[in-house]
């Protein structure tokens, strides 16, 4: 699928492949440095390297579990992602043994009991209808600012709608709540990170 406006040069939505993963995780390590939940629950002393263990054994992990992966392409170069975990994918204490190992190794166990946790919070918040989480989304530095994020977030809402499926994201920053809301997010509630305030937003699928 392809999307286009004035201010963006014809950037391409596709679902990742084996040899886009390596960009794909840097494009995430750049856009969540500084993101309040890592922040909150990373050790600061080595905080990037456990940055970088994290979203590289989840973004395996995704991968491994044929998890929607989608990419936004300017040519052939990769400036965004998206990632998906669908309704059936396991969140919080249900989490596979083997993510719950990498993840204390990389990131350190207290922080996979707090990414385990505010799973945890999510699934009790959320309406009792099936969902998908928004678990990445995610511009290139040199690439924001272009209308790409949006551009990305109506491709999900739009892959989401295709399948049925409704769909909930983490929000940590303002801005980005009103940019959830442009797309018809609804914020149902607040989940407390180690401290870090973050609200949950929900989008109920809505037929055409």
């Amino acid at each position: 699928m392809e999307l286009a406006n004035e201010s963006c040069p014809a950037p391409k939505m596709a679902f990742l492949q084996t040899e886009d993963l390596r960009v794909a995780a840097s494009v995430l390590l750049n856009a969540y440095k500084d993101d309040p939940f890592f922040r909150s629950t990373l050790p600061a002393s080595d905080y990037e390297q456990r940055l970088r263990a994290a979203i590289r054994e989840e973004l395996q992990a995704l991968w491994q579990q044929n998890q929607k992966l989608v990419g936004l392409f300017i040519g052939d170069t990769l400036v965004g992602i998206a990632a998906l975990l669908d309704h059936s994918y396991p969140k919080g204490q249900t989490r596979f043994w083997n993510w719950r190992l990498k993840m204390a190794l990389g990131a350190g166990w207290g922080s996979a009991r707090q990414w385990m946790a505010r799973e945890e919070a999510l699934v009790d918040l959320t309406p009792a209808s099936p969902f998908s989480l928004l678990q990445f989304i995610a511009i290139a530095p040199n690439y924001q600012q272009r209308g790409y994020g949006r551009l990305l977030l109506q491709a999900i809402v739009n892959l989401a709608n295709e399948h049925h499926e409704n769909l909930a994201a983490y929000v940590y920053q303002p801005e980005h709540g009103t940019l959830f809301e442009s797309q018809g997010f609804e914020s149902i509630g607040e989940i407390n990170s180690n401290g870090v305030l973050g609200k949950l937003y929900f989008k109920r699928y809505t037929a055409a």
